[in-house]
Parts: C-alpha cells; sequence; structure tokens
C-alpha cells in the first residue's frame, strides 16, 4: 500500500495517520461516555474503535488485500468513517487507488 502511495525508495517511511488516529480517540470518548449508561452503545463504540485499530495495523503492515477486505466489510457508518480519515491523511486518489472509493476531501 506504501508503494502504490509513493516511489518505493520511500515506501519505508512512516506516515503518521493524524486523523485516523483522531478517530479512533473520538471513538474511545464515545465509549467511556457510554460506558455504565448505555452499555450496548458504549460496546458499539468499542467494536468501531477496533476496527479503527485493525485498519491501521493492516495498512502499517502493508497488507493491501486484507486491508481492502476488512474495510469492505464494515457497517457502512465506520467504513465511510474511516475511509474519510484515511483519504484526509492520504489523499483521495490514495484511497481510490487502494480502496476503490470515490472521495472528495
Amino acid at each position: 500500500m506504501y508503494i502504490q502511495n509513493e516511489e518505493k525508495r520511500s515506501s519505508r517511511m512512516y506516515k503518521f495517520l493524524k486523523n485516523v488516529v483522531a478517530l479512533e480517540a473520538s471513538l474511545m470518548q464515545d465509549v467511556i461516555a457510554n460506558e455504565g449508561v448505555d452499555q450496548g452503545m458504549a460496546n458499539m463504540y468499542a467494536q468501531d474503535r477496533n476496527d479503527v485499530i485493525e485498519a491501521k495495523s493492516l495498512y502499517f503492515a502493508n497488507k493491501a488485500n486484507e486491508f481492502r477486505t476488512h474495510i469492505d466489510r464494515l457497517d457502512t457508518s465506520i467504513r465511510e468513517a474511516i475511509v474519510i480519515a484515511f483519504a484526509e491523511d492520504l489523499g483521495s486518489d490514495w484511497v481510490l487507488k487502494n480502496l476503490g472509493y470515490e472521495v472528495r476531501v
């Protein structure tokens, strides 16, 4: 996945995913806000956060096929949030090329 985004020489460079990390942090705040109040909602936010963590891990592991499959199998809301976060961090062209989603950010 890095390779399709940049030259092979720089493909090993770390790219901080500011918006993906922010999404993960926001979901953690939602878990905390709902813990003890609405356990069902807390669990839903926790699962969404786990999906973000898994997407980020697959991206950094350079597992392109697993990454795309993971994104494609998510519920609509969290899938859209993750795709937009990656687009904000890596660009719309990267998302189209690697995930097959057209977004404008």
